[in-house]
Formats: C-alpha cells, structure tokens, sequence
C-alpha cells in the first residue's frame, strides 16, 4: 500500500546513506543557473494540478491551456448496486482505464446517496423503505443513524476494495455518500425530526467506516459543509483533503471563509485552523458552479483567480460552466471526439482568466540556482539547490528528485546518479527571492572518470501511468530530465580538468 506517502518522512537521510560524508563539506565554488519559464508561457502539464478532465467533458480545448493529467468521473450509489448485494463496477474500470490511456491519474466519487428522485434514483431501489429514510422534496435521503442503511454502505464500500484493493492508476476518492449530491450539505428547510440528519455518533462511525478501509490507500476527501460528518472527517489521520463544488460563485466559496472561522472542536482538532491549514498537507479540489436558470454567472470568470489564491486550490473542473456561457441543445459525449466544439457564450477574457487560474492552482516548482563544489572521483561532492514554488500549494505524493552525471556526448548516457534529500512536499509557496535553499552533499565513486560531464536532474514517474514530473525551467530532454549544464571532474590537487 502507498501509506507512506500521506506522512511528511524527509528523504534527505536516504540520500546520504552510506555516503559517509566528511565533518566538513566546503562551500559551493560554481554555479549553475537554469533559465525559468514564465506563466505567459504554455501550460506545464502535471499530474494533481490545473484543469482536470471533468466527467468525459473538456470545454477548454487547446493544449498549451489545459493542464490534463487527471480525470474525475463520479457514481450513484444506485449505479453500483442496482440490486441488493450485486454490484457493477464496469463503468468505473472503464474510465479508469481510458484515463490511464491518456496518461492521467484518475479521480473518482462514489456512493452518492441523494438528489432528485425525478431524474433517477441515487439510492438502491431495495433501500426506499420505512426505517431506511424518508423522502423530502422530491428526493429520498438515507437514515445513517440505521443499523441497516449502515450495514449496507459497508458492504458497498467492501466491494469496492475487493474489486480494485490497491489501483496506482487510482489518486484519490471523494466520499459522497452523505448530503445531496453526496456534497454535504442538506436541505435547511427540512424538519428537524426527520431521519436525513445525522447524530453525531453516526457521523463519526461514518467518516471511520471510509476510513479505515480506504485512508491506507488512497488520498480521501469530503464536502465542505457545517456538519458533524465534515467535521469527523477534518479530525482523522491520515489527512482528507475537502472539496467544493461552487467554484467561481463567490456567495458558494464565502462559504469556506464562515468554516475556517469556526471554533468548533471535534476530537481536540479545532475545526476552523484545519480546514484553513489543510492545503498544506492535502489537495483542495473544486468543480465550477454549473448551475441553471435565470441568474447570470458572469462573476465566475472574475472570481476564480482570486479563489485560487485565497483557498489554494489544486484542482479545477473543466466542464460544468454555468448559463450564459454554455447555450443548448449540446452534447458533452459525442462519439470520436476528444473536445468537441460546443456553442458557446465565453468572451475571450472570460477564456484568458479561467486558463489562468488553471495555470496558477496547485504546485509549480523550478530550481533557479544549482550551486555546487568542486568534483573529484572518490571525494565528497555537495550540490546547493535553491527551490521555488510559484504555484498555490505543494505536491502531495512522494516524488524523488535525481541528480545524474551524463557523458557530454550525442548519447548523454548516465555515468552517476545519486537522489537528493528534498522532499518537494515540504515546499509551500514561496515569494521571490526568497527560496528553499537545499544541500545534499555525495561521495562521488573512485572510479568515476575524470571528464566534463552534463549535470542532470530527473524527479521519474510515480508509476507506469504518468510521465516525469515537469519544472518551469528550460532544458528539458527527451526523457524528461533536465539539462542544467557542464560539470569538470578533475583529477588533480591544482583544479585542472583532466582529458
């Protein structure tokens, strides 16, 4: 399982391990200075950031604008189990699948519970029945606080580590079996007898019952919402991540501000600074507003920059745009086509700032300055990188950063290769010119051949399904390292380089 990387664990002394370094490691002589790729450039395609795929929609089409690397679909509970105990996950082996595909990291919601009864039951048919919930306003809601309803969301959840355990092409799970839509949040209107409320006790055994079997696995996350599932869920370790399906409406996201002043406390964890703070530690994922009707929208295009920023948000649907700016009659899915051409409303500043804000959430690293100390076979080797973050929050799994000694030659084949003890998760968002300055200090082999050499660094794939992770630096190769310039070994007491 990939427990390890919900838990800061610095990887630094893996790095030195064994290296044996002396006392005293002498100060970097030379500097290697990488030239940064502005934002006015074309998007820098990461998994975990930017615009994601949203449900097999992509409105915003051009590459060089969509960051792409994730994809997010979403399942009623009724969808998975049409029938009491027979579940069909082959809608969401499929996407998972397609996505993988198209090298993204896949991003999936489940259990949804509730929403009008109209459009198609949310929950199992077998579950609309006395003591399992009551309907309110044309929707069913489930009684959480029934040994039942319990009993069978166990069950659902059981199934669905059986079918997929531990999916490396899976990133995260969003629980959506509570609230409408799965999103957390219920009718106000609604009595307060009515068995759509959920006691503390059963939101606590709720959040655990995701939990425990999931937490171990996969990056969780819940609605934001004014509820002891919420709540719960913002007091456990491993850490959830929230989200909140309103970006771009600003009376929606003001919602998040009433939360992160909260003073309630659940389990010694002061709600408020938790869901103000959690950024640093898990994604905040969002979904634009889509919603219809007679209001205008408009404000979402001038709102979603800021929301980026104040809420330090990771993800950011690209689908769902609310009225004016989508028109009908219109076909999210028509078949063949990767992003289809839809009639649509967006002026051109509306499209310039919702790319911009994809281009700003999340993480965006460069090393600016490589410093490093004089190179000689069988002798320690220090190398000073002072890192950036641009963006508006850190990366959130273990990626390992490599430093490699490549012939300077056609075959830039790699002669040495050591990894480096930053961990890119503990650099939050820093300001200019003042960087994370870090120091890894190597003992280069004795056999290694005094020459010039080409200092690379590679941060490799997680796994089979992404690709390296990219800098906003020039001198990117063909395999996705980096070329950050020449480097001497030398042989000798007085500095000169040998043949």
């Amino acid at each position: 399982m990939r427990r390890g990387y919900r838990i800061w664990i610095f990887l630094g002394l893996l790095a030195l391990a064994g290296c044996g370094p002396p006392a005293t490691v002498p100060e970097p002589l030379f500097t290697l200075t990488p030239t940064h790729i502005s934002y006015a450039a074309a998007e820098i395609a990461n998994p975990g950031r930017g615009l994601y795929r949203w449900r097999e929609q992509t409105m915003i089409c051009p590459p060089e604008f969509k960051s792409d690397r994730d994809a997010y679909n979403r399942w009623t509970w009724a969808a998975l189990e049409p029938a009491q105990g027979a579940y069909t996950w082959a809608s969401v082996r499929q996407f998972i699948e397609a996505a993988a595909a198209r090298g993204q990291r896949a991003w999936i919601g489940f259990g949804t519970s509730t929403g009008p009864l109209k459009a198609a039951p949310y929950l199992p048919a077998y579950m609309h029945q006395p003591g399992w919930g009551a309907e309110f306003d044309g929707e069913w809601y489930p009684d959480y606080n029934s040994a039942a309803v319990q009993a069978r969301l166990v069950a659902l959840l059981d199934a669905f580590v059986a079918e997929f355990g531990d999916d490396e092409r899976i990133a995260g799970i969003q629980m959506l079996s509570y609230g409408r839509y799965g999103e957390g949040y219920l009718p106000w209107n609604a009595p307060h007898d009515h068995p759509m409320w959920i006691s503390d006790a059963s939101a606590a055994w709720l959040v655990e019952a995701w939990h425990s079997r999931l937490s171990d696995t996969y990056q969780l996350s819940v609605g934001l919402g004014e509820n002891p599932v919420f709540y719960h869920a913002m007091a456990r370790q491993p850490l959830w991540g929230w989200f909140r399906n309103a970006f771009g409406w600003p009376e929606q996201m003001q919602n998040i501000d009433k939360i992160m002043s909260s003073d309630v406390e659940v389990n010694g964890v002061a709600i408020g600074p938790a869901v103000r703070d959690r950024w640093q530690f898990a994604p905040v994922f969002t979904e634009a507003i889509g919603e219809g009707g007679a209001l205008d929208y408009t404000q979402q295009f001038s709102a979603v920059q800021t929301q980026v920023i104040s809420y330090h948000i990771s993800l950011i649907s690209n689908g769902n745009f609310a009225a004016p700016y989508k028109e009908g009659p219109w076909n999210f899915w028509p078949a063949g086509e990767e992003c289809p051409e839809q009639p649509s409303a967006w002026r051109r500043e509306d499209l310039a700032a919702y790319i911009a804000a994809g281009k700003h959430a999340g993480y965006r690293y460069y090393p600016l300055r490589i410093g490093h100390t004089e190179a000689r076979p069988g002798e320690a080797f220090s190398i000073t990188t002072n890192w950036y973050n641009e963006g508006v929050a850190p990366i959130y799994e273990p990626w390992q950063v490599f430093f490699q000694l490549r012939r300077d030659d056609a075959e830039r084949s790699v002669i040495w290769e050591a990894q480096s003890g930053v961990d890119l998760r503990s650099i939050l968002p820093t300001e200019p010119y003042r960087p994370v300055s870090v120091k890894d200090t190597f003992q280069l082999p004795a056999s290694l051949p005094a020459a010039t050499y080409r200092l690379h660094m590679l941060i490799p794939a997680l796994n089979t399904y992404v690709a390296p992770l990219q800098l906003a630096i020039e001198g990117q190769q063909a395999d996705g390292s980096y070329d950050l310039g020449r480097i001497a070994v030398r042989c000798d007491t007085n500095g000169e380089a040998c043949p």
